[in-house]
């Protein structure tokens, strides 16, 4: 199960780039990465309705979010400010420089996370075959940067 969940979030990952492509295109087009942010949103808003309809996922949604902690709230935020970001960054880095820096830093900051075990997330320690690896990453966007 585990390889199987690891495949899928491999998976997910290569949507991210063909999203980022597509938005970035999409932002150009508006002549405004905000708008193109917006439409990303409602567009993915609509469809995760017709989800929820067509599953008939309870709507004891109120509720739920009034015992949700504050900063569960905020992820909308967060989306956002990657999905804005990510259309201007686009066509001024390129799509492979942009990922890189934005993979490097999603495993910086998830080594924090994982370490003290913020926002519920399992602790696992920080130790040198992570930081290994992350600064592996950074070593490629080095060398994707200069070429």
């Amino acid at each position: 199960m585990r390889y199987f969940l690891m495949l899928l979030a491999l998976a997910v990952g290569c949507l991210l780039p063909i999203q980022a492509s597509i938005n970035a295109k999409l932002g150009l087009f508006l002549k405004a990465p905000i708008m193109a942010a917006m439409v990303n949103f409602v567009v993915g808003a609509f469809v995760l309705l017709l989800v929820i309809l067509g599953t008939r996922t309870p709507n004891n949604l109120l509720l739920a979010v009034k015992e949700a902690p504050i900063y569960a709230c905020i992820g909308g935020l967060l989306g956002c400010t990657y999905v804005g970001s990510i259309i201007f960054l686009i066509p001024r880095l390129g799509g492979a420089l942009s990922f890189g820096l934005v993979v490097c830093g999603q495993l910086v900051f998830s080594l924090i996370l994982d370490h003290f075990g913020m926002f519920g997330v399992p602790v696992q320690p920080i130790n040198w075959g992570r930081i290994t690896g992350v600064f592996l990453i950074l070593v490629g966007v080095l060398v994707i940067q200069k070429f």
